[in-house]
C-alpha cells in the first residue's frame, strides 16, 4: 500500500511521464486549443527543463513551427487549488523573466546597447520573447468551483479595466472531447467514468486489455491508491481494467455491508468510512456503496489520522 503522504507525488510522476510523450502532448493541445486540427506536430515539440528559478512546472515543451516558437505547459491538479489563476500567471511570468535575463546578459556581454532607451531597457527594440501557453488539467470529482481567472480573485465592483488572465482549464470528470490519440482518449474516458462512479459502463465498455503503464496513469488520475497498487503488483504487462476494479472493490463492498449493520451509530459508521479512505477507495465509490451523505464522508476525512 502506498503511504498516504506520498501518494499524490507518485500520481503526479505517473501523469507527468504520460504527458512527456510528444504524441500525447500534441494531441491534447490540438484538441483543447485548436478544435482537433493537427496544428502542433509531435516532431516539432522538444521537452525542456520544467524548473525555472525556484519553481518546477509539471510538463513544459518548446514548440517550434514555421510561424515562430511557443512554450506550452501542463499543470496537473488532483484537487482544486484556489489561487490557481495566480499560480499560472506566476509560472508564465517566470518563463518570460528567464528569457529577459538571458537577453540582458547577452547584451551586457556584447556591449551592443547604444541609445539611452536601450540602456534603460536592457534590451533592443527588435528583441522578442517566446510566448507561453499553459493548460490546467483537473482530476477532481466535483466541478471546479472557485477562481477561473485573476478577476475572480479580486473583491471590487469595477473589473472592466482589469486584465483577466483566464486560465485554460480541462475538467476530466466532465470533459467531452474525443482525442485522436487512442491512449489519451482511453485515459481520459476511463478516468472520467471512474470519477463519476460509472462502474457498470467500465465493465461493459473496457473489456479489452490495456498496457500496464496506461492503467497506472488512469489509477493516478482517479487518485485511487488501492487500484494503483493492484496494477503495480501485476506481473502482466496488459491489464483488464474491469477485472482490476472488480477485485479491488469486493473488499470495499464487504465493508459497506458491515456499515449497514451499524444501526445508525455514527461512531461505527465513521470508523468504517475511515477504513475505506485508508484503503484509497475514491469518494464517489464510497458514497455509492454506503449511501452516506457527503457531509458525513467529509467528517470522516477530517478525523482521519
Amino acid at each position: 500500500m502506498i503511504q498516504k503522504e506520498n501518494s499524490y507525488g507518485t500520481f503526479d510522476q505517473e501523469i507527468n511521464t504520460f504527458f512527456k510523450d510528444a504524441h500525447h502532448f500534441a494531441c491534447l493541445i490540438n484538441t483543447c486549443l485548436y478544435q482537433g486540427q493537427e496544428i502542433v506536430k509531435p516532431e516539432n515539440l522538444m521537452l525542456v527543463d520544467p524548473k525555472i528559478q525556484a519553481y518546477t512546472r509539471d510538463v513544459l515543451m518548446l514548440w517550434n513551427e514555421r510561424y515562430g516558437s511557443y512554450y506550452l505547459g501542463i499543470e496537473n491538479q488532483l484537487i482544486e487549488n484556489y489561487p490557481m489563476p495566480y499560480r499560472i500567471l506566476q509560472y508564465d511570468c517566470l518563463v518570460y523573466k528567464d528569457q529577459m535575463d538571458v537577453l540582458e546578459k547577452e547584451h551586457r556581454k556584447k556591449k551592443d546597447l547604444r541609445s539611452s532607451e536601450e540602456f534603460l531597457s536592457g534590451i533592443k527594440a527588435s528583441d522578442r520573447l517566446i510566448p507561453c501557453i499553459t493548460i490546467v488539467i483537473y482530476y477532481g470529482t466535483r466541478p471546479w468551483q472557485t477562481n477561473f481567472s485573476m478577476k475572480d480573485m479580486f473583491d471590487v465592483k469595477d473589473v472592466e479595466h482589469l486584465n483577466e488572465y483566464k486560465m485554460n482549464l480541462i475538467e476530466v470528470h466532465s470533459d467531452t472531447h474525443r482525442y485522436k490519440d487512442k491512449e489519451l482518449d482511453l485515459v481520459f474516458s476511463m478516468t472520467r467514468d471512474i470519477l463519476n462512479a460509472n462502474f457498470n459502463t467500465i465493465r461493459n465498455k473496457y473489456k479489452q486489455g490495456i498496457p500496464k503503464q496506461v492503467a497506472l496513469v488512469i489509477a493516478s488520475m482517479a487518485k485511487d491508491e488501492e487500484l494503483y497498487q493492484q496494477i503495480k503488483e501485476e506481473e502482466k504487462e496488459v491489464i483488464v481494467m474491469c477485472e482490476s476494479l472488480d477485485r479491488m472493490r469486493e473488499e470495499a463492498r464487504a465493508e459497506g455491508k458491515i456499515l449497514g449493520k451499524t444501526e445508525g451509530r455514527e461512531d461505527g459508521i465513521l470508523m468504517i468510512l475511515k477504513n475505506l479512505l485508508r484503503k484509497g477507495i475514491s469518494d464517489s465509490y464510497i458514497l455509492e456503496i454506503t449511501g452516506v451523505s457527503s457531509e458525513l464522508l467529509m467528517k470522516a476525512k477530517q478525523t482521519l489520522n
